[in-house]
Formats: structure tokens, C-alpha cells, sequence
């Protein structure tokens, strides 16, 4: 369809088809999208497989639940039994709910409490890169209004989803690097790398694991050494790396039905200068709308090739429910890919992934 469709032309197609979530000018998603027989330009995502079984997944629970609610993850690999930490998390965020806080600011204390944690890959357990110096975040957020706001590659502050809240506040929808950098601390976060000890065991027990794999007959390691971009000189016991990296998150909804999305992440250390994986960007990571609210984890650059997020509340958006359609977008990504999901609906909540992970929930019905 053109652009140029006349306004009363316009007028007429919207009256006869459309729905409070219609969109005749929707870019199509992943899954498979299709038209509605009775009106072309609706477009309405269906996925590729039976929501009634998504096949084996490590991780995979919901249910139906009423009043406010929150979920969060710690990253998709990090084993159940660091679990504690997401559980009091979302207690963070159901608590802020209960004190007449909004989805949005109890999202964003519940991810504070998992940047604050040394065991998940965000804030002060975020991973360090290559150099074995440089340590760069990223965190997002999004109200069900379409309001969304990111930080890519920020570097010393604390709390990333502090600095994304503030540019929530700002002109901006997304800032970066050393700008991102600036503006926290102009705007009161205080100038600190957030380095601990548990991110420097991650890093030397990745480098111990994997520095044999350049020796390997017909490795195809991309070649780290050669396009080296970082500021610092390459560690001399750099030899090899692979992928490995987390992401933190919270989906809430409060007592007027609102929703609200937060991610924040430490990235991988296995990357070049500068990466920006899909926590920033707008419809990858997380998306939140007047039906849900949606926060992924896993291979950055998948999921943004999915758009995954926003594929997974336009499910949500027309009818599936948070359980199922998270349940199957885990099942359907690559196998050779780590994936996880957390989502709230009007009716309840889902967490799913193809590989171990730690979350937790707190249901005002079931609050204390």
C-alpha cells in the first residue's frame, strides 16, 4: 500500500478493518505473517509450529495470575540455583507496585537489584572485555504508552537503567558511548567502574577454558588480534575467546493494568570495541504495549535479526497468551543459539528458554 492513499481513503480502509491493534502500515515479523482474507492490509503474526507444544525446554513455566505481578531474569545460562537474587528482584518491583509506584519505576528497581548483584552480567557483575580493562553496558526501557529509552555501550556508572530512566527524561530516545557517559554523570550518577570479583574470575576462567582453540587444526575463531579496536594494548595471554554474555530484566504490570519493560546488561566479553547488542535497540530486547509487556536474554545479534521482542507481544497483542508465546519463540530460535524470554499479559505470565535460566516472580495474590 502507498503512503500516499488519500486521507479519506485512509478514513474508510481503518473503519472497515481495523481493531484497536491494527496497523495497515506494519512492517511483517518473524514468524511467518500472514493477511486476513477479509482485510488485506491487516497483517497478524502466527507462529511457525503448535503453541500446544513448543518441543523440550530447560526452562519453562507461567500460569494465569491477577493483580500486580512482576518477573524478572537473570540472563539465559545463569543456573537455577542463583535464583535468590531474581526472586528478591522482583519482590523489589512488586513492593514498589504495593507503595503506589507505576509498571515503569518498579521495573526499574527490580533491575537495579540485579545490576547491584556480582553473579548476574549487568552494573557491578558486568562483563570485561577483551582488553581485560574496558567494561561497556547497555540497558533499556520501555512504558506500554511507546515510550522507550536506551544507553548503548555507557562505561562507568553503576547502574545503566538509572542513566536509559534519565534519558527517558531527555530530548533523546537513545544515547551512546562517551555522551551516555557524560550525561549520567552531568545528570548525578556517580563516575565509577563498576568492576568485582566475580567478573574477573568469569574472564580468567573463560581465558584459562578456551585459549587452545586458535591452535586447533581449521579453527574458524574470528580473528580477534587482527581487527583489534580496543584502546589498550591486547592482553599477552590473549589467545582465544568464544561468545559468552547475559542480560538482566524485569516485565510488570501495576494495578491500573499498565505494563512496563526494563533490560540492562554487561554484553559479552567476546567482542570488538564499540558492540551494541539488542538490548538497546527498540523492538529487540524488550517491547511493552497495552497488552503486555515483553524482556529477552541471549544472542544479541539473533535477536535483533528477529526483532524478537516486538514479534513476541504482537502474538501476545492478538490473543496468544504470555505463557505460550514465549514458550514457543524459545523453541523456535536456533538450537545453536542461547535464548530466553520473561512476559506479562492481562491475564498472566510466562518464562521460557532453550537453556537454563534464572528468574523469579512475585503475584500480588500470592505476596505476603
Amino acid at each position: 500500500m502507498s503512503r500516499s492513499l488519500g486521507s479519506a481513503g485512509l478514513l474508510l480502509l481503518l473503519a472497515a478493518c481495523a481493531t484497536p491493534h491494527d496497523d495497515p502500515f506494519d512492517v511483517p515479523t518473524r514468524p511467518v505473517v500472514y493477511k486476513t482474507p477479509d482485510c488485506p492490509t491487516q497483517r497478524r503474526p502466527r507462529p511457525t509450529r503448535s503453541l500446544d507444544d513448543p518441543g523440550p525446554l530447560p526452562t519453562r513455566a507461567g500460569a494465569p495470575a491477577a493483580g500486580r505481578i512482576a518477573v524478572t531474569h537473570a540472563g539465559v545460562g545463569t543456573p537455577p540455583e542463583l535464583s535468590d537474587g531474581a526472586e528478591r528482584a522482583a519482590k523489589t518491583a512488586l513492593d514498589a507496585m504495593l507503595e503506589g509506584q507505576p509498571a515503569l519505576e518498579a521495573a526499574v528497581a527490580g533491575t537495579i537489584v540485579l545490576e547491584d548483584d556480582p553473579r548476574y552480567n549487568a552494573g557491578t557483575g558486568a562483563n570485561i572485555r577483551l582488553d581485560n580493562a574496558t567494561i561497556q553496558m547497555d540497558a533499556s526501557l520501555m512504558n506500554d504508552d511507546g515510550a522507550f529509552a536506551a544507553v548503548a555501550v555507557i562505561e562507568r556508572v553503576k547502574n545503566p537503567i538509572r542513566a536509559a530512566r534519565l534519558v527517558l527524561d531527555s530530548p533523546h530516545v537513545l544515547m551512546a558511548g562517551a555522551g551516555a557517559t557524560r550525561f549520567a554523570h552531568l545528570s548525578g550518577l556517580e563516575d565509577v567502574v563498576p568492576v568485582s570479583a566475580e567478573a574477573k574470575a568469569k574472564y580468567d576462567a573463560r581465558l584459562e577454558r578456551l585459549k587452545a582453540v586458535y591452535e586447533a587444526d581449521g579453527s574458524l575463531e574470528f580473528d580477534w588480534k587482527k581487527y583489534w579496536n580496543f584502546p589498550n594494548a591486547l592482553p599477552a595471554d590473549m589467545e582465544a575467546w568464544r561468545h559468552g554474555g547475559d542480560t538482566v530484566g524485569t516485565v510488570a504490570r501495576d494495578a491500573e493494568g499498565r505494563f512496563a519493560a526494563t533490560l540492562s546488561t554487561g554484553g559479552t566479553s567476546v567482542t570488538l570495541y564499540g558492540r551494541v547488542g539488542d538490548v538497546p535497540v527498540y523492538g529487540a530486547g524488550l517491547y511493552a504495549g497495552p497488552a503486555g509487556a515483553v524482556a529477552c536474554t541471549g544472542k544479541g545479534e539473533e535477536i535483533i535479526r528477529q526483532a524478537l521482542a516486538r514479534t513476541v507481544y504482537e502474538q501476545i497483542a492478538s490473543g496468544i497468551s504470555a505463557r505460550e508465546a514465549v514458550h514457543a519463540a524459545a523453541a523456535e530460535f536456533p538450537e545453536d543459539a542461547a535464548v530466553g524470554l520473561i512476559a506479562v499479559d492481562r491475564a498472566g505470565w510466562g518464562v521460557a528458554a532453550n537453556r537454563e535460566m534464572a528468574y523469579g516472580k512475585a503475584i500480588e495474590s500470592s505476596a505476603p
